[in-house]
C-alpha cells in the first residue's frame, strides 16, 4: 500500500510539473506573439511601398547587375536564396525609422486621432520601452548590414532617419521631400547590395547614378501624397508643399517632375520605344488624374497611380 501511495504522489508531482511547464511555455509564446504583432503594427502602413518595392528593385536589378557594374548578372534561382535577407534588411530599417517617427508626443497625439491602432496610441508599448527598443535595433541593423551587405545604405539611411525625425528635417516641406527621396534610394540600394554583394558605387558608379535619378524623381513628386490631406494638414498647422506654394502650383510641379525625370530615365537607359511607351502611359495617366480629379477621393487615387508610375520607372532598365 505504501508503494502504491508513493507512486501516486510521484505521478502527481510529475503532472504538476508538466502543467507548470506548459503554462510557462504558453505564457512566453503569447508574449512573443504579442511582441511580433506590435512590431508588425509599427511597419504595417509602409510594407507595400517600402519593403515590397525595395525587394522588387533589388531582385530585378540583380538580374542586370553587369550593366550596373555590380558583378555578373544573377538568375532568379540565384536571387531567391537571398530573399529572406533582402526583406529582413528592408524590414529592420523600416522598423527603426517608424519607431523614431511615431515615438514623439506630437506624433502619438496625432495617431490617437487618425491611427489609434498603432502601438503607442493603443498602449501596446510605452514610450520608454519604445526608446529602448530603438537603441537595441540600431546595433542589430549595423551587424546585419556588415554580414549581409548594404553597409553604406545602412549608414546613410540611419543619418537621414535622424535628420528627418530628430533634427527637424520633417518640419520643412521641401527638405522633407528631399529626405524622402534620399531615404527611398537607400531602401532600394540595400537589398540590391545584399543580393549582389557589390556596393552601388562599384565600377563606374552607374547604379549610384540611377539611384540618384530615382531620388530626384521622388523628391520632386512625392508631395502628391499631400493633396489628399490638405484640410487635415491645415487644421493641425502642418506645412506641406500644396499649402506653402498653392494647390495649382504644387500640381504643376508634380507634372513637370514626372515628365522631366521620365525623359531623363529613358535617355539614361537608351530611348527604346518600349521604355518611352511605359513612361508615357504610367506618367500620363497619373498627371491626367492629378488635374482631372481634384477631390479628396481623386487625390487618394492619384497617389496610388504615383506608386504605379514609380514602379514603371523602377523596371525601366528591364523593359
Amino acid at each position: 500500500m505504501a508503494s502504491v501511495s508513493s507512486n501516486d504522489q510521484q505521478q502527481k508531482v510529475v503532472q504538476e510539473h508538466s502543467v507548470g511547464y506548459q503554462q510557462t511555455l504558453r505564457h512566453y509564446l503569447l508574449r512573443i506573439i504579442y511582441f511580433a504583432e506590435t512590431v508588425y503594427l509599427f511597419v504595417y502602413d509602409n510594407l507595400g511601398e517600402v519593403v515590397c518595392m525595395s525587394y522588387v528593385f533589388g531582385a530585378a536589378h540583380a538580374t542586370i547587375a553587369s550593366k550596373l557594374s555590380m558583378g555578373p548578372d544573377l538568375h532568379m534561382a540565384e536571387i531567391l536564396p537571398h530573399t529572406n535577407r533582402m526583406i529582413l534588411w528592408s524590414l529592420s530599417h523600416l522598423l527603426i525609422f517608424n519607431i523614431q517617427n511615431q515615438r514623439h508626443p506630437a506624433a502619438v497625439a496625432e495617431d490617437l486621432r487618425n491611427k489609434p491602432w498603432r502601438p503607442l496610441p493603443a498602449r501596446r508599448i510605452t514610450p520608454q520601452m519604445t526608446t529602448r527598443l530603438m537603441f537595441v535595433i540600431y546595433p542589430i541593423i549595423l551587424l546585419l548590414s556588415y554580414h549581409w551587405g548594404g553597409m553604406i545604405p545602412c549608414l546613410l539611411l540611419s543619418f537621414f532617419c535622424l535628420w528627418y525625425n530628430e533634427w527637424g528635417g520633417a518640419s520643412d516641406p521641401f527638405l522633407k521631400n528631399l529626405l524622402n527621396g534620399l531615404g527611398f534610394a537607400c531602401f532600394y540600394a540595400g537589398p540590391l547590395e545584399v543580393a549582389t554583394r557589390y556596393p552601388v558605387f562599384a565600377g563606374d558608379g552607374k547604379a549610384a547614378i540611377w539611384l540618384g535619378i530615382l531620388c530626384c524623381a521622388i523628391t520632386t513628386t512625392s508631395h502628391t501624397q499631400d493633396f489628399r490631406d490638405v484640410e487635415g494638414d491645415r487644421a493641425v498647422g502642418r506645412k506641406t508643399v500644396p499649402l506653402v506654394v498653392g494647390d495649382t502650383v504644387a500640381r504643376i510641379m508634380v507634372a513637370v517632375g514626372v515628365a522631366v525625370w521620365a525623359i531623363i530615365a529613358c535617355w539614361f537607359w537608351g530611348p527604346a520605344w518600349t521604355k518611352i511607351l511605359l513612361a508615357a502611359v504610367t506618367g500620363g495617366t497619373m498627371v491626367c488624374s492629378l488635374f482631372w480629379y481634384r477631390t479628396m477621393e481623386g487625390d487618394a487615387f492619384t497617389w496610388r497611380l504615383w506608386a504605379v508610375w514609380l514602379l514603371g520607372l523602377l523596371i525601366l532598365p528591364m523593359v
